[in-house]
């Protein structure tokens, strides 16, 4: 039985898509379906029936799919205790970071792990949500952090607060804006992130729930701007409280629309197979330690 075909077949049952197997495997769709088939083949059964709602497991896949995780997982265990032996091994971490996180509690996170591990290498990566969910299922790192609801297998999510974001606008059109609502902010400039942020996934049912469908949008992934480019008055935009509070302090133009505010889950996660790995249970007790305590 290939190692191969055993991951091809966790992500065709995680995904239920073959196409989106193959694009998380970086394989073809015609080489992951070999791979399912010669498995059916090894175990003398069918192990995924198609329907409507893509592909699904038969009672045996059922069967089959936690051994073939748990096998995974021994071998990532396997390979991770090889590594230990080579004479010039260092101990590398790869960490998964979003902005909507303070920089005080990447902070703290850093200075945990360097004193608990002085012999790690800690490296630090930083992405939306989508792209450090991606980066993770591609074992490109450990571990990050996803903002947003997320349902998916073979992953570990551990819940760490609701980030509370809120809607600004140019001090100077705070009037004008509270004067006609709702009508004002489907008039107005609205300055997102692109789509394979949480954010904008937010700002969508934002939109839905209040019946707006704006014309003017400006799309910026740098989050410091999109506050700058409020404050030069090019529009509206949602951001994390505390940015915003922040901005006020410093004096920046801007006014917060407080009875627009928003709650997004903010989890840890890091794939099953990568729960016994050292680097995982390093970040996983000192995050969950750090948000406990506030990381003050």
């Amino acid at each position: 039985m290939d190692i191969q075909h055993l991951k091809a077949f966790i992500a065709v049952a995680c995904t239920k898509n073959l196409t989106q197997a193959a694009e998380k495997l970086f394989l073809s769709q015609p080489a992951v379906s070999a791979q399912i088939k010669a498995l059916e083949s090894d175990v003398g059964t069918a192990l995924f029936v198609r329907t409507n709602n893509g592909m699904q497991l038969t009672r045996a896949g059922e069967v089959l799919l936690p051994e073939a995780e748990a096998l995974l997982q021994h071998k990532h265990r396997l390979e991770q205790f090889a590594q230990t032996l080579s004479a010039d091994y260092v101990h590398s971490v790869q960490l998964g970071i979003i902005h909507p996180i303070e920089s005080r509690k990447v902070t703290a996170l850093t200075r945990c792990i360097v004193e608990q591990e002085p012999k790690t290498q800690l490296h630090i990566h930083y992405g939306m949500s989508i792209e450090i969910l991606s980066r993770l299922l591609a074992k490109k790192i450990h571990a990050g952090f996803f903002l947003g609801h997320i349902d998916q297998r073979n992953l570990q999510v551990h819940f760490l607060e609701h980030v509370d974001y809120s809607l600004i606008c140019p001090q100077s059109q705070l009037q004008r804006i509270r004067d006609n609502l709702p009508k004002s902010l489907n008039d107005s400039t609205w300055i997102e992130m692109s789509g394979i942020s949480s954010s904008y996934k937010n700002l969508q049912q934002f939109w839905h729930r209040h019946k707006l469908n704006p014309k003017k949008q400006i799309i910026c992934d740098y989050p410091q701007t999109i506050i700058d480019l409020a404050v030069a008055q090019q529009g509206l935009a949602m951001v994390p409280k505390h940015s915003a509070l922040e901005a006020v302090g410093q004096g920046k133009d801007i006014a917060v629309l407080d009875e627009f505010e928003q709650h997004l889950p903010l989890h840890f996660i890091y794939l099953d197979e990568f729960s016994e790995d050292p680097a995982v249970t390093l970040l996983l007790e000192n995050v969950q330690r750090l948000w406990k305590l506030g990381a003050a």
